[in-house]
């Protein structure tokens, strides 16, 4: 970095359009630090610190801390470096994301290969939990506006049958082309994962995210024996270190990777190096933060290593377009998502994420600020 930085942090709280179940909960608002960097010629670079729900109060208040050491620290010309962030876990993991992205930004390293034919990142609908007739409807509609994949929430059904009648009125609405995925968020133990992937096989799952608790690799690597729907690992994977531990135990066919959960750009990235080495692709997902902390993780998911020989069909589409969910995502023009693709903004510069900040809404929703001028 430059020994003269300005760095700004601003917290906001952006309500969801409506409540979002989850098996983990219910999700009413994001929360989230938004990080500007600022260089001696004016430049600037945007990046965005979220934590989840299960991190739980102590994290948040952690997290607040790690900001505005960051900021006094920005007084001296420099940031917190990555160990120093790694020692205090999650929060520490979700300010280093932020700071990546801002120094991706800042640097303005062009995004070439988020589609200079303007076709994009693939990316799928998200099926709310909702009755059988509710979820077809909803899948539908989301076939006819163009996505090709859809991830199911699921995880809080108190029977089998109620998830085998859930995914076939689906199946049946949107045809066998469409690829469907299951998201769990940890809701089963062992045998409930094994009975209920043995019941809703038949609906040609292109795989299970999340089926049981924990961060323990075995229990996956044995249901991935036991059953014949492709296991994916996300709320497991917190660090470049729990997903070496997974790959390394054959405990998965896919990896879920949330660039804001692990660390930042960096951290992904190598985690996919490490994916592909062993035939695993990645799914790139989102936090549900704003459209700066989507368009970092949009720049991961359109640099990945190409995994040729893998259990699914080629490339999965990726868990982006979440930026919808919110009242606002922040940004002047927001990221394009059509025909399930996920792109840049027609408006976009040509490098760093590729994306304006809305100032006036920041102001909106903002409910805390600090700036440091090095």
């Amino acid at each position: 970095m430059t020994a003269r930085l300005t760095l700004r942090a601003d917290r906001v709280t952006v309500g969801f359009r409506r409540p979002f179940a989850t098996a983990a909960g219910m999700w009413l608002a994001r929360e989230a630090w938004l990080l500007r960097l600022a260089d001696a010629d004016g430049r600037t670079g945007a990046g965005e610190a979220v934590l989840e729900p299960s991190d739980g109060d102590t994290a948040a208040t952690v997290l607040e801390h790690l900001v505005r050491e960051a900021v006094a620290m920005a007084e001296d010309g420099r940031l917190p470096t990555d160990d120093e962030l790694e020692q205090h876990g999650a929060p520490g993991r979700a300010l280093r994301a932020a700071i990546d992205a801002a120094r991706f930004d800042l640097a303005g390293v062009p995004l070439r290969r988020i589609a200079p034919d303007g076709a994009g990142v693939g990316v799928n609908a998200t099926i709310p939990s909702l009755g059988p007739k509710a979820s077809a409807e909803a899948a539908q509609q989301a076939i006819e506006a163009g996505f090709t994949t859809l991830k199911l929430k699921a995880g809080a059904e108190r029977e089998t049958e109620v998830l085998v009648e859930r995914v076939g009125a689906i199946r049946a609405a949107v045809g066998p082309e469409v690829r469907l995925r299951l998201d769990v968020n940890g809701a089963w133990d062992l045998e409930t994962a094994v009975d209920r992937l043995a019941a809703v096989a038949r609906y040609g799952l292109e795989y299970v995210e999340q089926p049981l608790a924990g961060d323990d690799p075995a229990p996956f690597a044995e249901l991935r024996r036991r059953v014949r729907v492709p296991i994916a690992a996300d709320e497991a994977v917190t660090s470049v270190r729990a997903a070496r531990a997974f790959l390394v135990a054959e405990a998965v066919d896919v990896l879920v990777v949330k660039p804001a959960r692990v660390g930042g750009q960096v951290a992904a990235a190598e985690i996919a190096e490490l994916a592909a080495a062993r035939g695993v692709p990645v799914v790139v997902s989102t936090l549900f933060e704003t459209g700066i902390g989507i368009a970092s993780a949009l720049a991961v998911a359109a640099a990945l290593p190409d995994v040729p020989r893998t259990r699914l069909e080629g490339p999965p589409d990726h868990g982006l377009a979440t930026a919808g969910l919110l009242e606002h995502d922040l940004l002047v023009d927001s990221l394009v998502v059509d025909d399930g693709r996920m792109r840049l903004p027609g408006t976009a510069a040509a490098g760093g994420l590729g994306v304006r900040v809305d100032e006036r809404a920041v102001q909106r929703f903002r409910v805390d600020s600090m700036e440091a001028i090095g």
